[in-house]
């Protein structure tokens, strides 16, 4: 048998993604031999497509986790950064940043919950998973963005772990399908 698929390797995700290799491998006019075949020949797609309700709710709880952690991590950040003599959260426009992002990341796990409960029943929908992906992984972006921008320049430097998130982050919208397929998924189910 030959494989002409491209294969993409990428790393599990951790702490910090760009510590982590992610290459991608080409095969063309590979010889595999029969014996060594897993599953039946054609049908990549279709064993990839099993576990992709799964896999996107992997990602959902993922982003959901740096959501509370990155946000946890500025509120502390926030008490102890002193500017004008004063704490930088006793400013209300930081008490006010901090309470919209509480509440997006209480929803955010909240529907997370729902979502592994679902899954756990053996009857999250192929769509639910791509809301859960698509609209958790975009507060991620949106969350650690306005997290960073608290922390003020010292945010920006990349021994700030505020810093390394925010670069990592833009990844999770990518994995397991990019924002517009998950878009496309949900959709699709309204219109059945």
């Amino acid at each position: 048998m030959i494989c002409s698929r491209v294969v993409s390797a990428c790393a599990v995700i951790s702490r910090s993604l760009s510590a982590q290799d992610t290459a991608e491998l080409s095969f063309t006019d590979v010889p595999v031999p029969a014996a060594n075949l897993l599953g039946e020949a054609a049908r990549g797609m279709a064993y990839l497509k099993r576990n992709l309700t799964q896999e996107r709710l992997s990602v959902t709880a993922t982003a959901a986790a740096t959501v509370r952690r990155v946000l946890e991590e500025t509120i502390a950040y926030t008490r102890d950064r002193i500017v004008f003599w004063q704490p930088l959260s006793s400013l209300q426009a930081t008490r006010f940043t901090l309470a919209e992002l509480t509440t997006e990341t209480e929803i955010a796990q909240t529907f997370t919950d729902r979502c592994v409960g679902e899954l756990a029943a053996g009857r999250l929908t192929d769509s639910e998973a791509a809301m859960a992906k698509w609209w958790v992984t975009e507060r991620r972006q949106h969350l650690v963005s306005r997290c960073l921008q608290l922390h003020g320049g010292y945010g920006y430097m990349t021994e700030h772990h505020i810093a390394r998130d925010f670069v990592d982050t833009r990844a999770s919208t990518l994995f397991a399908g990019a924002a517009e397929i998950m878009k496309e998924i949900i959709g699709k189910s309204l219109l059945r």
